[in-house]
């Protein structure tokens, strides 16, 4: 069955997802099924909501899952009483366009070759709360628009939104404003949104969580790239709840290369303010990344020239990114004149089981009309209060096709991270999903129609975005603890704590190497373990097995920057693209690496890691992550203090991307 046979009136944009039909001439679900709305009924092993398609669940593909990812699930995800393989068919009938689709959805859930966002796998057809998450704004430059964003915001982070917020349009402290009145500048608002999010609490999943961007142009850059910084400073303007990014444009990038000054400019009028110089701001940026993993980055020109068309005709321009950095869309007033809140639908293939799904030309085809039908839902039950993000999805439909399991599906092969080899898979991964996602976008467009913003240009195009690459530090764990995302493992043994005690993480890939040796007993685990997941201290591995199997602070950070910029031609938003760091890195090598970033076209830049002296106290080297099933909170000092850790998890991370 192909996206044609699902029956639509293209003509009817508003239809909700659940209103297709099957095509069967018994179309299942006729007869009325006794329970609640919104949860699901079990019978001979299959799961039905009601009004929705009927699934036959597997429950022996328990098997593939882990304590670990049981964990999550139980800690995260699971309704009441509901069981591991209700959960991925609660989601597939609830989403699903026939009952074919619904039953292929949980056949690719829970067979792992792909796992939806975290807000689809908590919410899918339940009403605790909404199936996307991840929100985009901006603030404008006067008291009622600056009010209203903050009302908003409060809206979206109640509805367990992560939120990107564009403050650039703000007049910087000391600039004219009324008759006789100076600005207090964009800081002090930054910190009412601050306080406001941190109010608010997102169900059970984690607290209000947004991040922050400003342009480097802005007078206020300098301040601002230290307001999470705990010591020195007004303590009034510091922001230390919010994650925070800068919009760096070409023109900086070429002033730090030629040691120019650099124009810090009025949002109002482009006059200049004062010219700093370029380096010296630049270093600031980077020293503020060592220091406390951020600000992101986002190369704002390579963004805005990899918009799709239709957009550009528009005259639509991307401002700020979310909390991840892999979101990129456009945001504020746009050509008619309504105002936009970005939103994104996000769901990850696992490459751990490519063998499994790249030949199988449905799957893409029908994980894309999931994602239609998860943004619909969205679209049709979103509350008035989000009437922004309602019109901006509706708009321009764009989704966020991403991946996770990239270095773990390395490493099955035995492929090092640092090789030829890797870069082939990489563009050929990549290039074959960009291709069967645009291809569905087109196929979707003929059977349901072409989002407006297409629509109104002339293209045929479902969705205005297909592809972007999320962290899905939560969705892989669930998938055998699959390495996240695009990037490489932190080490290859670590302690992970969760609500329900603490697991022993091993690389199931070396774990296999050392079983054939006859190396796989406790001893050897220790001695990795010791030597912080690391495996270089292990004679008995040869040389390319210690390359296959280096963490990501053993590599050199400019294959991760070389494989992002191979990809970034197939990804139409951005990567969620983490830098891996020692503390005492050379000022020259943490410019050379962003700076190739920029060079090589990379949009974006997310958390830089850093690793640094281990603490005097610690009396074990045992490499420990913190605990992600738990209220997630980034630590401003974090960065600061010593650390002996290997782990990820000191960093939030964003679930409306995971």
């Amino acid at each position: 069955m192909t996206l044609h046979d699902v029956t639509m009136d293209v003509s009817d944009k508003a239809r909700r997802t659940h209103d297709v039909r099957p095509l069967s001439d018994h179309p299942v679900g006729e007869t009325p099924i006794p329970g609640d709305a919104n949860s699901a009924d079990m019978f001979d092993d299959v799961v039905q909501l009601p009004g929705h398609h009927a699934v036959r669940v597997d429950r022996s593909r328990d098997s593939l899952l882990t304590d670990f990812g049981k964990a999550t699930l139980n800690n995260r995800y699971l309704l009441p009483g509901e069981d591991y393989q209700s959960l991925f068919a609660r989601v597939a009938s609830y989403y699903g366009a026939d009952a074919g689709h619904a039953q292929r959805i949980y056949d690719y859930i829970s067979r792992h070759w792909f796992m939806p966002a975290t807000p689809v796998l908590s919410n899918g057809g339940t009403e605790r709360g909404l199936p996307i998450s991840c929100f985009l704004n901006e603030a404008e430059d006067s008291l009622e628009g600056i009010v209203g964003l903050w009302n908003e915001n409060v809206w979206l982070a109640s509805k367990g939104g992560g939120i990107g917020s564009y403050w650039g349009n703000l007049r910087s402290i000391g600039e004219n404003i009324g008759r006789n009145g100076k600005t207090s500048g964009v800081i002090p608002f930054i910190r009412v949104m601050d306080s406001l999010t941190l109010a608010i609490s997102q169900g059970s999943l984690r607290r209000g969580s947004a991040a922050v961007y400003l342009p480097v142009w802005h007078p206020e850059v300098e301040e601002f790239v230290e307001m999470r910084r705990p010591t020195g400073g007004d303590p009034n303007r510091k922001a230390l709840n919010l994650h925070h990014g800068v919009l760096v444009t070409d023109a900086f990038m070429r002033a730090v290369e030629n040691d120019e000054e650099w124009a810090l400019l009025s949002p109002k009028d482009h006059s200049t303010i004062r010219k700093v110089s370029a380096r010296g701001l630049w270093i600031r940026i980077l020293t503020a990344r060592m220091e406390q993993g951020e600000p992101y980055i986002i190369y704002s020109d390579h963004v805005n020239r990899a918009r799709p068309e239709h957009h550009k005709l528009a005259g639509l321009e991307v401002k700020t990114s979310n909390l991840c950095a892999e979101i990129t869309l456009p945001t504020g007033i746009d050509h008619h004149g309504k105002n936009r809140t970005a939103v994104c639908c996000l769901s990850s293939l696992n490459l751990e089981t490519w063998d499994e799904w790249k030949d199988d030309p449905q799957f893409i085809e029908d994980v894309m009309l999931f994602l239609d039908n998860v943004l619909q839902d969205f679209i049709d039950r979103a509350p008035d209060d989000m009437a922004r993000a309602k019109y901006a999805a509706a708009r321009e439909r764009s989704v966020g096709l991403g991946v996770m399991g990239f270095h773990s599906f390395l490493q099955a092969r035995m492929i090092p991270f640092e090789s030829v080899m890797a870069k082939v898979w990489n563009r050929k991964i990549f290039e074959h999903i960009r291709k069967q996602a645009d291809a569905a976008s087109k196929h979707l467009a003929e059977v349901r129609g072409p989002c407006p913003d297409a629509a109104e240009y002339g293209f045929m195009e479902r969705f205005s975005h297909k592809l972007a690459i999320a962290p899905t530090a939560s969705i892989s764990i669930i998938t055998g603890n699959a390495s996240p995302g695009i990037e490489p493992i932190s080490a290859n043994v670590f302690l992970q704590k969760t609500l329900s005690g603490s697991f022993s993480v091993r690389n199931r890939h070396l774990k296999k190497i050392l079983e054939e040796r006859g190396y796989d007993t406790d001893e050897v685990w220790s001695a990795i373990t010791l030597n912080k997941g690391s495996v270089q201290n292990l004679d008995f591995l040869t040389q390319d097995e210690k390359d296959v199997f280096k963490t990501a602070f053993e590599l050199d950070q400019r294959w991760v920057v070389e494989h992002a910029a191979d990809r970034a031609p197939f990804i139409c938003q951005a990567q969620s693209v983490n830098l891996f760091l020692p503390a005492d890195v050379h000022k020259r090598d943490l410019h050379q690496i962003h700076f190739q970033a920029w060079k090589k076209g990379l949009k974006s830049l997310y958390y830089c890691r850093s690793l640094s002296v281990q603490r005097a106290d610690a009396v074990s080297n045992l490499a420990v992550k913190s605990d992600i099933l738990e209220d997630e909170k980034y630590e401003a000092t974090a960065q600061a203090a010593p650390r002996g850790e290997m782990s990820s998890g000191d960093y939030e991370e964003c679930l409306s991307c995971q």
